[in-house]
């Protein structure tokens, strides 16, 4: 962006007074003064507007990366370029699907528009929902594990010295297994964060695009949409307990009770639309049931005794 726009805009001619018009042939920014000057060129048509009708409504023509002294005004579907009236008479795009470059741009900010409002009213908000559930994860976890080691305290205080050394040990197992409780959902809370700040980049760079509209960043715009409904993974983690049986000195280090290990389970959230990612031929004239072995293979049954094992390339795997 020119420097000078982020205070007053200038006339591009004085460069000194603000600008108040604009010539929609020549594309250039003028003063009240320079609007004669300009107009005394008559080798070239002009029509003056005033400037704020088309700020936010005038084309920005990309230049031609080949022809540089011609703006762009169609897109080529084939090789997903802008291109000019030079490229097409050069005939490197015979044969090529071509659009106006403005419908193309209109098409296109559509798409950037309604991936924008997907990205801030339903996607982002269920990474903040996660986000705020992974904290509070975080704080009962703290609360949690503290119970476990007043526990360990308690149970210390009854068996005195000899068991000293037993509770500072069961101790340092708690303080390990919390470290690694925190350490999966701190691994958790920063993949989520990070994933949020890309999403706050591409709403920013979304924004940019449909506030200025530049051609090229627009035709160049390639949708992160379907990559951000990918929510992550939830992981569940049962706490460990601490058992606290009845003393028994000749079994001291047994009996103090052992800490469970952690039990991770990671659950995939649910897609909000089911999702086609394959086709299979049975053989069967009609099926009856089907039951997913894995996340790549499946048994079906249909309309005679045989089972079929497929995976989801369509090969048989096995029958029975």
């Amino acid at each position: 962006m020119d420097p000078r726009a982020q205070d007053v805009l200038l006339c591009d001619l004085c460069e000194t007074d603000p600008l108040q018009y604009l010539c929609e042939h020549c594309d250039i920014n003028l003063c009240t003064d320079c609007v004669s000057k300009h107009l005394s060129d008559s080798s070239k048509k002009h029509k003056i507007a005033p400037y704020h009708l088309h700020r936010k409504f005038t084309p920005k023509f990309s230049k031609c990366l080949k022809h540089a002294d011609k703006d762009c005004e169609l897109y080529c579907e084939s090789c997903h370029i802008p291109v000019c009236s030079n490229c097409i008479s050069s005939g490197k795009h015979k044969g090529h699907d071509l659009s106006d470059i403005l419908e193309k741009l209109g098409s296109k900010k559509q798409r950037i528009q309604k991936d924008l409002e997907e990205l801030e009213k339903k996607i982002y908000p269920r990474y903040t929902e996660i986000s705020s559930a992974v904290q509070t994860e975080k704080a009962e976890v703290q609360t949690n594990y503290g119970k476990l080691a007043t526990t360990a305290d308690q149970q210390g205080e009854v068996w005195h010295r000899e068991v000293t050394a037993i509770v500072n040990k069961r101790k340092a197992n708690i303080v390990e297994t919390k470290t690694k409780h925190l350490s999966l959902l701190d691994k958790q809370a920063d993949e989520i964060t990070h994933r949020m700040t890309e999403i706050n980049q591409a709403i920013l760079e979304m924004k940019n695009i449909l506030d200025n509209n530049d051609i090229s960043l627009t035709s160049t715009y390639k949708s992160r949409n379907d990559e951000f409904n990918k929510l992550p993974p939830t992981i569940k983690v049962t706490l460990p307990s601490l058992s606290t049986p009845t003393i028994n000195t000749e079994k001291l280090n047994e009996m103090f009770g052992l800490l469970s290990s952690l039990s991770v389970t990671t659950v995939k959230p649910l897609l909000d639309e089911p999702r086609l990612t394959a086709a299979i031929d049975t053989g069967y004239n009609t099926l009856s049931s089907v039951s997913c072995l894995s996340e790549d293979q499946v048994w079906t049954g249909g309309n005679n005794k045989t089972m079929k094992l497929f995976n989801l390339q369509n090969l048989p795997v096995y029958q029975v």
